[in-house]
């Protein structure tokens, strides 16, 4: 299925997860902020989701500093 990912376009497999998605991508699914077709997610929704064909998602990496 083709997803868009922070503005490009990725094929993924069917039945794909966004926590597979997000670790595929080399990230933790816990470091990231995540919007999913125009809906910011708590990280605590992450697991549930089911992605589709024609999926729209931003994210971001969480970065702290001093």
């Amino acid at each position: 299925m083709q997803l868009t990912v922070n503005g490009q376009a990725r094929d993924v497999p069917a039945g794909t997860s966004l926590p597979e998605l997000v670790e595929s991508l080399g990230l933790r699914v816990g470091s990231v902020v995540v919007e999913h077709n125009g809906t910011a997610l708590l990280r605590s929704e992450l697991a549930g989701v089911q992605l589709a064909d024609g999926d729209r998602l931003e994210l971001v990496r969480a970065v702290a500093g001093g």
